[in-house]
């Protein structure tokens, strides 16, 4: 493609005088590239730009690179800037992300292993489907990412406009929302709503299979079955991290549980040198973002030295319980730690 079509065809979208298709074809070239659009503001186009010639020295050393010089930028001047990062550029367009479809229909090329398939709907949506036997990413033009699982489908905007972000799942994914608490972020599924303001969460919807479930990593998320589903008695619940909810239409419930495996939240070193055990705990709380409930004035006494590693966060309290002899039980959406003290040790 030759860099005077593409001056002309960018000095058009600034001046929005493009046809929708090659409207939709440059957003595109910005989505693939994580480059700035001309309606960021100065600072975010700084940034935006700065971050994208960074990646294309990266790929093009050791060949000689063109000098960009930010400063008294006009409106052209960036058009011409962009005509240089683009024209680098379009080679890793082609492999990667984003594979270009005519409108109204589905791409039929097929993906590189490295390749989400990207349709473009007749109402201008946009449907990414993973083929792949791997999880694969997708990027979404309000800073979020969803991780698609093998067979997951996401259909979703180009741009979010209005009032809520709203997408629609089809297998199962992990979404990184990004933080909007004007504008609210929702899952679709055929049986469930789920509705976040800054969160990361996963969801399973499998097409033919009865349940369908949500499990929150960070954050909160509220939860509630779509419009003609059986309704359960709860019409809504709100999970917080490490747990989850299961909705099967054949028996309507949204109960929350904590996962199998609670995950830890950040990454910290749990180390401890005879310190009190309710410290321990509430640091192990804090880590999982998992209630812990205990008889403070019992373990007024105890203290403990632990080093943990890598285990779990059961295997963390099997080995404090060991060393306290005290016991624990799950609930529904916490932890009872039981110990008679250690008062007369």
């Amino acid at each position: 493609m030759k860099p005077s079509y593409l001056a002309d065809l960018l000095k058009r979208y600034l001046d929005h005088d493009t046809t929708e298709g090659e409207a939709w074809t440059v957003d595109q070239w910005y989505e693939a590239r994580d480059m700035p659009r001309p309606d960021l503001t100065p600072a975010e186009q700084a940034a935006a730009r700065a971050r994208s010639w960074e990646q294309i020295q990266r790929r093009t050393r050791p060949r000689p690179q063109p000098q960009v010089r930010p400063r008294h930028r006009t409106g052209m001047s960036w058009a011409a800037a962009a005509v240089v990062l683009l024209s680098l550029g379009l080679g890793a367009v082609r492999q990667g992300l984003f594979v270009l479809p005519p409108a109204g229909t589905v791409a039929q090329q097929a993906p590189t292993a490295d390749q989400l398939l990207i349709g473009l709907q007749a109402d201008g949506t946009l449907t990414a489907r993973n083929l792949h036997a791997h999880a694969l990413p997708l990027a979404l033009a309000d800073g979020s990412t969803v991780t698609l699982q093998p067979g997951a489908q996401l259909r979703y905007p180009a741009r979010f406009t209005g009032a809520q972000r709203v997408v629609q799942l089809e297998g199962e994914a992990f979404f990184e929302v990004f933080h909007d608490a004007g504008h609210p972020f929702r899952v679709l599924t055929d049986k469930l709503e789920t509705t976040v303001l800054g969160t990361s969460f996963g969801v399973r919807a499998v097409p033919g299979q009865g349940a369908a479930t949500v499990r929150v990593r960070t954050g909160r998320v509220r939860v509630q079955a779509r419009a003609g589903q059986p309704t359960p008695p709860q019409a809504a619940v709100v999970l917080r991290p490490n747990q989850e909810v299961t909705y099967q239409p054949a028996a309507p419930a949204l109960r929350p549980v904590l996962v199998p495996q609670p995950v830890l939240l950040a990454p910290q070193t749990l180390t401890f040198e005879e310190q009190a055990v309710t410290a321990v705990l509430r640091s192990l709380e804090a880590s999982y973002g998992v209630p812990i409930r205990y008889d403070g004035a019992a373990l007024a006494g105890c203290t403990v030295t632990l080093h943990f590693g890598t285990e779990t966060l059961f295997e963390k309290l099997d080995l404090l319980s060991r060393a306290l002899g005290a016991r624990y039980e799950r609930t529904d959406t916490a932890i009872i730690f039981r110990s008679t003290g250690c008062q007369s040790k």
